[in-house]
């Protein structure tokens, strides 16, 4: 095996060897019920670095098929780093770069690029995931740049949000370092239905 590859695994193994230990608490901090939407939203955008272990569920309608995958994504302002370990049988493959330039490594070593994150996966793997709305959506944000439809709780958490032909549902939050951020959604349009659990938010 060359030697950047068993780098490339033994990588994989400490992070998800921490990430299975490093859960949100089992008797989480109250959420704040306090802020208005825009109070909220405002917070949220100047959230810009983070590190986030997640569990990902897929299922495609066209052909019935379903798969799940290990996520860690680290974002630091415009640039980040999304590994992705077991999506629907493809293999590690990891992310990264900043908007304009990305590249996708696979365990294997093998290095593709392209102008963005969509476009790179669906050329190399066929699987569609909405990268750079992530970005937004994650946070519990409308993504930047197209129209949305958001629905909220008593609170005014983003719960319900439809935009650039997907549909996000927010199914739980938990506080953060004093910050309300999603730890359960679903994500989907015509074509797939993604789930997300987020064990573990850093900020």
């Amino acid at each position: 095996m060359p030697m950047r590859t068993l780098r490339f695994y033994i990588f994989l193994f400490l992070i998800f060897s921490l990430a299975g230990c490093a859960t949100l608490p089992e008797q989480p901090t109250p959420l704040n019920q306090t802020l208005s939407w825009q109070e909220r939203s405002t917070t949220l955008a100047k959230l810009q670095t983070w590190d986030i272990t997640a569990a990902m569920a897929v299922h495609t309608y066209a052909d019935n098929q379903g798969g799940t995958a290990n996520l860690k994504w680290q974002q630091h302002g415009r640039d980040y780093s999304i590994l992705l370990y077991g999506p629907l049988g493809i293999g590690a493959i990891k992310i990264y770069g900043q908007p304009g330039h990305v590249s996708l490594e696979t365990a294997e070593g093998k290095k593709f690029n392209a102008a963005s994150p969509e476009l790179l996966l669906a050329q190399q793997t066929g699987w569609q995931l909405p990268v750079s709305d992530l970005f937004y959506w994650i946070r519990g944000l409308p993504a930047k740049g197209s129209p949305s439809n958001m629905q909220f709780d008593s609170s005014h958490h983003l719960t319900h949000l439809s935009q650039a032909g997907w549909i996000i549902d927010y199914l739980r939050y938990s506080a953060v370092n004093q910050m309300d951020l999603p730890t359960k959604l679903t994500l989907e349009n015509s074509r797939i239905k993604i789930k997300i659990i987020v064990n573990q938010w850093e900020i």
